[in-house]
């Protein structure tokens, strides 16, 4: 941690914030004076400069490939997870407010929308903890709770079928035309496999196709699932233990050859957990190879590496990465550019990026939050550019509040 992050840190919780409902954005930061008009802040966060989100830890800005990332809201009040942008260039940010920073975590549901510049609160309809927005033009936007719903059809909300579980994934492919996956469990959850089995790759994947949500049923035990708007719909997993993909036209699912993935061990297990798709026919998924190397306690413990499978000119290529080792949630997206954003657990506070362009991978730290962290929690690029967004949680284990944050970052 750098003296003026540690500096900062110590002062977050005499903060006064700006304007906006105590938010920090970009704007904010280029002025070192507190907006006029601005609201009292909350007592713990009086007094101080505004907070200004510092560097990776390597020192620089970002991280050694994290240079391009840019702060584009945050505010200690905020939980935020779910993130969407139109092909109006909206952005739609959904999570909960707790009602003061250093108070207790009572929330309140929250959506943000903004393009970069200006963010403003929207009323949200009623919708439990949100947790994911799909959003396939400004009118036509999906906010998704636990188990509840609701639709925006560009001038009011109406409450819509929920799907019954808390979404994993989300994707509008086009208005009307929305996928969700739901129940998909992970490598490292539930501590991997119990001794006495095996670990066995499961979820579901819905799709609104205009009146209800119907199960679909791809060829694979869907991971991820994405595509362009009004594109074909891709989705990532894997089949019998093997990592796979498939996609859909409309009408019908067709698994997509890949190419073999060499044989790291007798008996390994390998899946996909993240896809990204751009403009050029360009596709990439990432996922893990992995085999059973220990217990520990009444649980199996998992080694392994990380598998990128990338497709250009319509041909698949494989790569088998020693970083990160084996992350079960890893991040994928397109850069615009014809290349690809990795994310993935520094550890247990911070992410950790990859930027593949030209053929070459760089790597770096992600900006940290005020606090000194950023966990990603969740990734899109806008349609048709190279501007990624980011939304990412700062936590803090200090004994003083405020102990958690959260922001939008965006790159390119």
């Amino acid at each position: 941690m750098t003296a003026a992050l540690a500096a900062m840190t110590l002062a977050a919780c005499g903060s006064t914030l700006p304007r906006d409902l105590e938010t920090w954005n970009e704007a904010d930061a280029m002025g070192g004076e507190p907006a006029a008009g601005e609201r009292p802040s909350p007592s713990c966060l009086a007094g101080s400069p505004t907070p200004r989100p510092g560097a990776g830890e390597d020192g620089a800005e970002g991280g050694k490939s994290g240079g391009e990332w840019r702060v584009a809201y945050y505010d200690y009040r905020d939980r935020l997870a779910g993130l969407a942008v139109t092909r109006e260039k909206t952005v739609w940010v959904a999570g909960t407010r707790v009602p003061h920073a250093c108070g207790p975590e009572t929330s309140a549901p929250l959506l943000l929308r903004g393009d970069g510049g200006g963010w403003r609160e929207v009323a949200t309809p009623p919708v439990a903890e949100p947790r994911a927005v799909a959003a396939a033009s400004d009118r036509d936007v999906w906010l998704f709770g636990d188990r509840t719903a609701a639709r925006w059809n560009g001038r009011r909300w109406t409450t819509a079928p929920g799907l019954g579980w808390r979404p994993d994934r989300v994707h509008a492919a086009a208005p009307g035309d929305v996928w969700a996956i739901v129940k998909a469990n992970f490598l490292d959850g539930a501590g991997g496999a119990e001794i006495e089995g095996s670990w066995s790759s499961r979820a579901d994947l819905r799709h609104w196709d205009g009146a209800a949500w119907r199960t679909a049923r791809p060829p694979l035990v869907a991971k991820d699932v994405d595509g362009l708007p009004g594109g074909e719909v891709w989705v990532a997993g894997s089949s019998r233990g093997r990592a796979a993909v498939a996609r859909w036209n409309g009408w019908s699912w067709s698994t997509v050859p890949l190419p073999a993935v060499p044989a790291l061990h007798r008996n390994q297990l390998s899946e996909l957990v993240d896809l990204a798709v751009d403009e050029s026919g360009r596709v990439a998924a990432v996922g893990w190879v992995a085999w059973v190397c220990g217990t520990e306690e009444e649980d199996v413990t998992f080694c392994g590496s990380t598998l990128l499978l990338r497709r250009e000119n319509g041909r698949w290529s494989y790569s088998l990465m020693s970083d990160p080792e084996l992350d079960p949630h890893l991040r994928l997206e397109a850069d615009g550019r014809g290349g690809f954003w990795l994310f993935y657990a520094k550890n247990e506070w911070n992410t950790a990026v990859r930027h593949l362009s030209g053929g070459e991978w760089t790597q770096g730290t992600f900006p940290v939050g005020p606090l000194g962290h950023t966990r990603l929690a969740s990734v899109v690029r806008e349609p048709g550019t190279a501007r990624v967004w980011v939304v990412a949680a700062d936590d803090t284990e200090r004994e003083e509040p405020p102990y958690r944050g959260s922001g939008i970052w965006v790159a390119g």
